[in-house]
């Protein structure tokens, strides 16, 4: 039986990030219970289809990209991005029925995403385009990677988005102050008010100075952290931190996250500066005891300071496919 009471939902989800794969290069990568290869042509093109052949069921991913082909390593079928099969060296013809799985790919914000619906339908909203992780990223510092396996569903990880009660009492934050969330479509914005304490750097700044965070998520399977006003050792000094958060789910209660993280050039070597980083990373690895043993209320007991928890679940049903 399995530990949530949904299915695996539909939207875009992380694959690898870009710098993982150079042209040339396979990986086996797993979604939604499904084995996929995940390959870059020699033109540079990033392609996901089903990762067994559909000849006699080798595993494409131990194959060898030959142009914008990937060739099964056990009798060298070559498919191509769109899934068809373009060369057998050994036939006169290559059957009708000699195409496999594919699925849509998007590369963007320095990660190959790839879409998952149950029915196979086209993608019906975008990846968000992040500035400080595109093009010639003006103004930002190097980019941070994290990734993890967590033992819980994509939902439950989702909430813990709107869940603003937890930060001070899980995370030891001295407040989280919700001003706004709004659910518009697959898109799901909020904005809060946060207290920072630098309590490692001496000097004169604002123990009670607060910066915004604005978040916005893109379907289940992204969210872009951008917090402006960032203080820093320097009282008139603020910066922007960027986190981008991309989870994939894996099996029922399995989710592989990928984070990429950055600051504004102005704090990226500033002592309080980088303590964001390590808060964020401190953050999520206190949730993960929780997260391990807790168990998905259908029907909470919720009060008002809880934050939007049951609107998010609402907004979650979208993405589940009868």
């Amino acid at each position: 039986m399995a530990t949530f009471p949904f299915p695996m939902p539909s939207g875009w989800f992380g694959l690898c990030y870009s710098h993982e794969l150079a042209a040339g290069e396979v990986k086996k990568v797993r979604l939604a219970g499904r084995d996929l290869v995940v390959f870059r042509t020699e033109s540079g093109e990033a392609a996901a289809l089903d990762n067994y052949c559909p000849h006699l069921g080798a595993p494409l991913h131990q194959g060898t990209v030959v142009g914008e082909t990937v060739r099964c390593p056990f009798h060298h079928w070559q498919w191509n991005s769109q899934g068809v099969c373009t060369h057998i060296p050994y036939a006169k013809k290559i059957p009708d029925r000699a195409r496999t799985g594919v699925i849509p790919v998007a590369e963007i914000n320095g990660m190959i995403m790839g879409w998952h619906h149950p029915k196979n339908e086209q993608p019906h909203y975008e990846v968000q385009f992040i500035d400080a992780l595109n093009g010639d990223r003006a103004g930002w510092g190097e980019v941070h990677y994290q990734e993890f396996t967590l033992p819980t569903c994509i939902q439950e990880i989702a909430e813990n988005d709107v869940d603003h009660a937890h930060f001070p009492y899980l995370h030891g934050t001295q407040g989280l102050y919700e001003t706004e969330s709004v659910f518009d479509g697959p898109i799901k914005t909020s904005t809060s008010a946060m207290q920072h304490v630098l309590e490692h750097i001496e000097g004169d700044a604002d123990p009670d100075a607060k910066y915004q965070l604005h978040r916005y998520s893109h379907g289940p399977g992204s969210v872009t952290v951008h917090a402006t006003g960032v203080p820093s050792a320097d009282p008139e000094v603020v910066g922007e931190f960027v986190l981008y958060h991309v989870a994939t789910p894996i099996e029922d209660d399995k989710t592989h996250v990928r984070w990429s993280m950055v600051l504004s050039e102005n704090i990226e070597t500033d002592d309080a500066g980088k303590s964001v980083l390590g808060y964020m990373s401190q953050g999520v690895f206190e949730d993960v005891p929780i997260w391990e043993e807790k168990v998905y209320q259908p029907n909470p007991v919720l009060c008002d300071g809880d934050g939007p928890i049951a609107r998010n679940r609402k907004w979650f049903e979208q993405f589940y496919v009868e």
